[in-house]
């Protein structure tokens, strides 16, 4: 039996490449040529406009990360996930035909499938989208989950059926730091539990959230915010964690930044 809060001995990094997208101020029928026909068709077929958006906003951030791979290194130096802010301005750096060439395909229980000029590659992606805000994470060494979600107060109930006692102990004894709310750790969990599911590979059991549970969580004291509500900070906060589901507990590595009322989660094995 695993106790809760082990140390877990750190594992080597795999480096990432995010990329953030804000779907507010697109205009969907500039990027029409950005896309494949399978991936147009998949894009016709979302009813409600603004996930539309941001569905596309998701896809142009992880075809625009791809295409930027050779510029920024298969194998970044630093151990820490580096975080591009894409515009409007930034997406014209490649062409629609580059863009085009680039599929995110969706796979059943698992991340997209990213294929170049129709050969499948074997970088993982992993996308996550809050509000207007999309991400995309690119991993060159094995599965990634990623998770951006919007810090907001929820329903007691809720933080009762999805966090072990041990999980509701840790997030209320660090909100009596002054830089973080009980909601905001809260959420912080959540993405944790998040990007967990989407280390899932198609022949795993899909994991029930409140039947996770994160193990080895950190202390806070040298985390840094960024002050901007909806600005995240460019350092990353790591720590090799566990996570815990019933029959099985496996190590990850995390790496979280965010602002005062925004959060993202990167974790891999």
């Amino acid at each position: 039996m695993v106790a809760p809060y082990t140390t877990w001995q750190p594992a080597p990094r795999k480096a990432c490449v995010l990329a953030l997208l804000e779907s507010q101020g697109l205009v969907a029928d500039d990027y029409m040529g950005h896309l494949s026909a399978a991936e147009m068709e998949r894009y016709v077929s979302i009813g409600n406009s603004r996930r539309r958006l941001k569905w596309l906003a998701g896809r142009l951030a992880a075809k625009y990360v791809f295409l930027s791979r050779f510029e920024l290194g298969q194998r970044q130096s630093s151990s820490k996930p580096q975080l591009l802010r894409l515009s409007r301005h930034k997406l014209s750096n490649y062409s629609s035909w580059m863009y085009q060439k680039v599929e995110v395909l969706p796979k059943k229980d698992a991340n997209p499938t990213l294929i170049w000029c129709d050969e499948p590659q074997s970088e993982s992606i992993s996308l996550s989208h809050t509000d207007d805000v999309s991400c995309a994470c690119l991993s060159f060494a094995g599965p990634i989950g990623i998770d951006i979600e919007n810090s907001v107060p929820r329903a007691s109930s809720f933080y009762r059926r999805t966090f072990t006692a041990a999980e509701q102990s840790w997030a209320r004894h660090a909100s009596g730091k002054d830089r973080f709310s009980t909601e905001w750790l809260f959420t912080l969990l959540w993405t944790l539990k998040e990007s967990a599911l989407k280390l899932q590979t198609a022949n795993q059991t899909v994991w029930d959230l409140p039947r996770i549970e994160i193990l080895g969580l950190p202390k806070l004291e040298n985390f840094s915010l960024s002050r901007k509500d909806r600005t995240l900070a460019t350092d990353f906060l790591t720590f090799p964690a566990g996570v815990k589901a019933p029959y099985r507990t496996r190590q990850v590595q995390v790496a979280v930044t965010g602002s005062r009322n925004l959060i993202l989660t990167v974790m891999n094995t």
